[in-house]
Parts: structure tokens; sequence; C-alpha cells
């Protein structure tokens, strides 16, 4: 059921990203992110269009970040698509040549298997929420393609905070941070609240494991009667409440929490899950 949840998710988010390129066919960060998604779900000939097409946007705009970027994956497919990586290969080496663009590192150096996608975090459903916001026109255009730039980039590192829509907006200095999750709050019917004012239940905070905190954004605090109260960064991320209830064997109620309260909590969460 949950590898079942998991393809529906993918496919969801792969709906939500073109129909993003139908808005911006320009985005590099939006092909970026639908290059990611086709290759977790293993469509190998899917994935190549997207890097293809992420090539002629970043040539255009001479964007040499994504250029590296496109570097490092083209050898992921010099097995299934030999020619046409040669050829882009070649055309990148000839227009950058103070940059080369084929890392003579395989994907099989960082321990990964040769051929398939990084260890990435699934932003998935990030990105879904940053669409809404921009949807519904809580975030400019400049500041979507902001948010989803940030997104792609760090979810391909280790955090030590979980990699939100919330956070990236905090750490740019968003200034209209209260209307966004007041419209969260709003929109998915899932509260607020501080967990500054809460004291952690050492019972709630073992219910979970840590990495569902660190990296899921999903933060135990309390019991209330036997349901698992639980502070959120997504309100609309359904599938992490199932995860939650799942893995704590409690009913749980979500609270959307703000990032630096999060994070605050978060640090109290580790100490106390530090061995004594």
């Amino acid at each position: 059921m949950a590898a079942q949840h998991s393809a529906e998710n993918l496919a969801n988010s792969v709906a939500m990203l073109e129909q993003i390129l139908e808005v911006m066919p320009q985005d590099p960060e939006a092909l970026k992110a639908l290059y990611n998604a086709y290759l977790r779900a293993g469509n190998i000939d899917r994935a190549f269009d997207y890097l293809s097409r992420m090539i002629e946007v970043a040539l255009t705009g001479r964007e040499e970040g994504v250029l590296a970027y496109i570097g490092q994956e083209l050898p992921n497919f010099e097995d299934s698509h030999p020619s046409e990586v040669a050829a882009q290969i070649a055309r990148l080496r000839t227009l950058f040549r103070e940059q080369p663009a084929h890392s003579t590192q395989s994907p099989a150096d960082d321990g990964d298997d040769a051929g398939g996608p990084r260890c990435e975090l699934d932003i998935n459903e990030e990105l879904a929420l940053a669409w809404r916001l921009y949807e519904e026109n809580q975030l400019s255009q400049e500041e979507y393609s902001s948010v989803l730039h940030d997104l792609t980039e760090i979810s391909t590192k280790e955090l030590s905070v979980p990699a939100s829509v919330l956070h990236v907006l905090h750490d740019r200095g968003f200034t209209h941070m209260g209307q966004v999750v007041d419209y969260m709050s709003s929109r998915s019917g899932v509260p607020t609240l501080r967990l500054k004012n809460f004291e952690l239940d050492k019972k709630a905070a073992a219910s979970l494991p840590l990495d569902v905190a660190v990296h899921d954004g999903a933060l135990p605090f309390a019991f209330f009667g036997n349901d698992l109260l639980v502070g959120v960064l997504n309100p609309f991320n359904n599938m992490l409440v199932d995860k939650v209830e799942n893995e704590s064997g409690h009913c749980c109620h979500t609270f959307l929490v703000e990032p630096a309260d999060y994070d605050a909590a978060l640090d109290k969460l580790r100490a106390l899950d530090a061995p004594a």
C-alpha cells in the first residue's frame, strides 16, 4: 500500500510540474525537478528528454550552475543513450571549453548504482505547496522561481532541518511570512501553534524516529489522551500524516508551525533523543 501511495504521489507531482512548464516553459528548475521525478519513476527516456531540454534553456541563458549540473548528470545515460550523450558532451565542450562538461567521476564513485539517480530528499510535496502558493497569488513569479530553485538545490544535500517551503522563505527573509502561514492554515484547516509554549513530552518524542522530525517535517510534542499532537511545516501533506500514524501507532492531530519555532523545538527533541 505504501508503494502504491508513493507511486501515486510521484505521478501527481509529475502532473503538477508539467503544469508549471506550461506556464513557464523556460524555467530550468522546473525542468530539473521533472528530470529527477522521472528518474525516481525509472522512466529513463523521459528523464533524458528533460535533461536535453534543460541544456537548451541553460545555453540560452548561459546559466553556468545548471550547465555544471547537466555535465554531472550526462554520464548517467552513456549506456542507455550513448550517441546522444556523446553529442551533447561534445557540444558543451565546444561552447564552454574553459569549463569541461563531462566529469570524469562516475556515479558509482559516490556509492550510487551506475546509471541510477543519486540519493535525494523527496521534495514533491514541497514543490506542490510552492506551486499552490504561486497559483493562489501568495507568491510572485519571481518568489516562486526562487523557492523552486532553493528546494531543488537543497534536495541533494544533507540537512539538519527539513527541506521545506517555509524554511526557504524564512532563509530568504520573506516579508509576508505571517500572511502565508495564515493562508496555509485557513486553506488546510490546520490550526497554527507555537511550540515554544510547550514542554516537549518525552513519551510523545519517543513515539517516532528522530529522522521523521529532521527530514519529513513532523515533530511530535504531546499527547491528548491517546492521540499524538504533531507540529508540521506543510499542512497539505496528507501522506505525511499517514506515515506518522502508521509509524507511531496513534491517531495524530497536526498543527502548523513556523520554521524558526520548529527548529528550536527540533533542537530540544535532539537533546531528549541524545544518550545520557
